[in-house]
């Protein structure tokens, strides 16, 4: 059993370090007596002369005392560390957090997210601002949002602290019924002449129209939307070919149509998932436990060619 405390230790330190018990006092905030007190009785229950006490002149440390006061110092810094530690915890444990994601991101990732992080933390309370690039960058900018989900398309790092999660690259979403659904590769060629349902984030650039036109494509647009999910449903009753760089677990649409994801030969670039966050807030409590729990999601729902950068 332990018979001395980390207070006993702490004024043992002090008077050590000031040389007077009255010094000491002082510096604690506490009477000479009580000082004085705590020292006897540390000496007693360790068993060992700390101090020579000389009146009007203070006190000593004794050989032994030296061999104590070496070894308090590690169990005080630890201690303090301890302290730090369950503070931090108390930090994440409750509190508000406000977050941006990307669609493309939001409906496939922040449902586990979320349930990964609630279950974790179930006081803290999340709010989601789904939004396209610009406004995300707009938020966080205005401090309206704490960090954001999103594709690097062009943050400023002079602004943010950015932590990459991965690279991955758009695959061709085509319906299970279309004749090249089968294959296991795509080209640019086998693309031309299909309807483009394309997915245009406004703002943000460059998007995957200007990546095929980029790769030799002449892309026919016949639908443009803000919506993941319509583009999902209307390849799904094969109106035409998308690019998206994931798929949610269920290959079905809302109407009940299953499209396939199809890997491009031609390599249109990587695309790059980030958070971000305002400058200097990476190592608050919320932050960084939010971003340990995406960090978890991504290493177990990334897709299989995903390149992870995880802490």
């Amino acid at each position: 059993m332990i018979k001395f405390t980390l207070r006993q230790l702490e004024h043992f330190s002090t008077a050590a370090r000031l040389g007077s018990i009255a010094a000491a006092a002082r510096a604690l905030g506490m009477t000479p007596a009580a000082i004085a007190a705590s020292l006897a009785k540390l000496e007693e229950v360790s068993g060992v002369t700390l101090f020579d006490r000389y009146p009007a002149q203070g006190i000593r440390l004794t050989t032994a005392g030296r061999e104590v006061l070496e070894a308090a110092a590690g169990i005080l810094s630890r201690g303090e560390e301890l302290q730090a530690g369950l503070h931090g915890l108390e930090q994440r444990s409750r509190g508000h957090l406000r977050f941006g994601c990307y669609p493309a991101l939001a409906y496939v990732f922040a449902p586990p997210i979320l349930m990964t992080h609630g279950n974790r933390w179930p006081g803290v309370q999340l709010e989601i601002f789904e939004t396209h690039f610009e406004e995300m960058q707009q938020l966080l900018q205005r401090a309206e949002v704490d960090l954001i989900l999103t594709y690097d398309q062009g943050l400023d790092p002079e602004q943010f602290d950015i932590q990459p999660l991965m690279q991955v690259r758009p695959k061709v979403l085509l319906s299970a019924r279309h004749p090249l659904a089968h294959r296991a590769t795509l080209s640019i060629s086998d693309l031309e002449g299909l309807p483009y349902l394309l997915v245009q984030d406004p703002g943000a650039g460059p998007g995957y129209l200007d990546l095929l036109r980029a790769a030799g494509a002449s892309p026919e647009v016949a639908l443009v939307t803000r919506s993941y999910e319509l583009a999902r449903s209307c390849v799904g009753k094969g109106l035409g070919y998308s690019l998206m760089a994931f798929q949610p677990p269920n290959p079905q649409t809302y109407h009940g149509d299953r499209v396939v994801a199809l890997p491009l030969s031609t390599d249109l670039g990587p695309q790059e998932v980030v958070l971000a966050y305002r400058k200097g807030r990476g190592a608050e409590p919320l932050i960084k436990a939010f971003a340990l729990s995406c960090q978890e999601v991504f290493a177990v729902q990334a897709p299989p060619d995903a390149q992870l950068f995880l802490a």
